[in-house]
């Protein structure tokens, strides 16, 4: 039987006390990958968490050889802050000024660092370092649907990509990587291979995106020979999503768009299938809103550049020209 183990990295902070960050390795005892799944490196992103915790009972049960690590709860202290990085406030979009806390782009860490590049040092060197394999789990905002992000290094980092099993996958051309830079940057950098996920939805759990997101952690520990059997791929997934086969939907004027309610990301819709209605502002008519094309449901809703942060822009008010669907022709 695989073995569980329950470790904490100890995190020195720049007021010396300690942070202990809780985290699991399974041993499945015999020769393999060293895969780490890591979650939550921004607090509002927390659906990893569940992934990781399903994936880690998987793994105890049947994992035939390698060791994953498995890290839930990477940036704590902005968990427990319950937004995105530690210095933002109420409705405080991350900028330049708080670059370097923000966790996604630190590694390896630094040792005499702000708290969070100290935090970053201490994961590193636990966990990060011995990394043959990493999976970085994220969530975006709930008008885009779940994706993969995927680089086409034409070698393992590639094959992760293509057994994700999302419905759309976002590849990146493979590049020199320079420190500090994102975990699986610092990964690859020292010849890994990795990919990141961006679950739809944050500060929330939901079901379906967990789902998805143990399939696809499952998928790529069955390609890489740690689970039994084959990955999980349903119909219509790793879709391309680039600017030549993405269309965007623009309101044709200003109101309150009312989503077509049969509808969610993902969804196939047809060319002049409904997506919705705008209830106009100055006549109180109503704007039907069709597909202009059929395709995949990439983005749906109205909603302002900055919803995972400001509760105004998740507001359904649209003006003429903004953005309403985005529909994945493939």
């Amino acid at each position: 039987m695989p073995e569980v183990e329950l470790h904490h990295v100890i995190a020195t902070l720049g007021d010396g006390s300690e942070l202990a960050t809780p985290w699991w390795r399974v041993r499945s005892g015999e020769d393999g990958p060293d895969l780490l799944v890591l979650a939550a490196q921004h607090g509002n992103e927390v659906q990893g968490a569940e992934v990781i915790r399903r994936f880690a009972c998987e793994c105890g049960e049947a994992l035939l050889r390698g060791t994953a690590w498995l890290v839930p709860f990477a940036n704590l202290p902005a968990i427990r802050h319950r937004r995105n990085s530690i210095l933002l406030g109420p409705e405080e979009k991350g900028t330049e000024r708080h670059r370097a806390h923000n966790m996604n782009g630190q590694w390896p860490g630094d040792q005499a660092g702000n708290d969070i590049q100290r935090l970053g040092h201490a994961l590193h060197e636990e966990i990060v370092r011995y990394a043959s394999h990493v999976i970085d789990l994220h969530c975006w905002n709930k008008f885009w649907a779940t994706a993969t992000l995927a680089t086409d290094d034409g070698g393992e980092s590639r094959r992760m990509g293509e057994v994700a099993g999302t419905r759309f996958t976002w590849w990146r051309e493979a590049a020199p990587v320079e420190l500090p830079a994102q975990i699986r940057g610092a990964v690859v950098a020292r010849g890994g291979a990795g990919m990141a996920m961006e679950l739809s939805g944050q500060y929330v759990m939901v079901e379906r995106e967990v789902q998805t997101g143990v399939r696809t952690v499952t998928n790529v520990a069955k390609v890489l020979g740690m689970l039994a059997g084959e990955p999980d791929l349903p119909p219509d997934t790793g879709i391309d999503v680039t600017d030549d086969t993405t269309v965007v939907v623009e309101a044709p004027c200003s109101g309150l768009f009312v989503q077509a309610p049969e509808l969610q990301l993902e969804d196939r819709v047809e060319a002049g299938q409904s997506l919705g209605h705008i209830i106009r502002d100055d006549d109180l008519s109503v704007e039907e809103i069709a597909a202009p094309v059929g395709g995949w449901l990439w983005r749906f809703g109205s909603h302002r550049p900055d919803p995972d942060v400001s509760l105004a822009d998740q507001h359904p008010y649209s003006q003429h020209g903004d953005p309403l669907a985005s529909i994945v022709t493939g």
